[in-house]
């Protein structure tokens, strides 16, 4: 083979090798940031410990997204929100929650402890005056998908109030968790359906999400 040909050939080997490389880097890819840097943590930390409720309101209502109350049909139960916990937003969640004694280094250690970890969250109650069965809660059915079905590493749910508390109806959260790995750039569906017969759909943009 001359010499030209064989540096062609080596070219379009090292070309399609780039190419794989590429594809497999995408393949993996999350549009959201993962993982977080050093001075990402902070900046997280510190909007969580900011006093401008606008800036707040506007950096949470992309990750939560809330339902209409349902006016008609026999239906006792209420899907409030549903909220999509990138690593970032967890962090900005943890800084607030802990408004004292909580420095930016501690935030970074709890941010390392579990770094890769994704939450999806459904909030859910019962209609005032409510007085009939309570279903359990494993009967609402919270799924997530991209192209495919994403399966939870853990489901868990989180009592928030009580009929027989001050709240005055029952109120409870469907908690999913995943690997960020499990997430692609593009739209993440979540899909919740109730014992009572409601199916409420909505998405995520993943690529808009810090």
């Amino acid at each position: 083979m001359r010499r030209n040909d064989t540096i062609s050939a080596w070219r379009g080997q090292v070309g399609a090798l780039g190419l794989s490389l590429c594809f497999l880097a995408s393949q993996n890819a999350v549009a959201f940031n993962y993982p977080l840097q050093e001075e990402q943590v902070r900046e997280a930390y510190f909007l969580g410990r900011t006093t401008d409720g606008e800036k707040l309101k506007d950096f949470y209502k992309q990750y939560v997204h809330y339902f209409s109350f349902p006016a008609r049909g026999p239906f006792y139960s209420y899907v409030e929100s549903v909220e999509f916990r990138t690593p970032y937003e967890r962090v900005v969640l943890r800084s607030r929650e802990k408004l004292n004694q909580y420095s930016a280094i501690e935030a970074d250690e709890d941010y390392r402890a579990q770094s890769n970890v994704i939450v999806v969250r459904a909030m859910i109650s019962y209609k005032l005056g409510y007085a009939g069965p309570i279903p359990p809660n494993s009967s609402f059915k919270v799924r997530v998908s991209q192209a495919d079905p994403i399966e939870p590493k853990k489901l868990t749910t989180e009592s928030i109030c009580s009929a027989w508390q001050d709240c005055g109806v029952t109120v409870f959260a469907v908690v999913l968790w995943f690997d960020a790995e499990q997430f692609a750039p593009g739209a993440a569906k979540v899909k919740i359906t109730t014992p009572d017969g409601q199916i409420l759909k909505t998405e995520f943009d993943l690529d808009k999400l810090t």
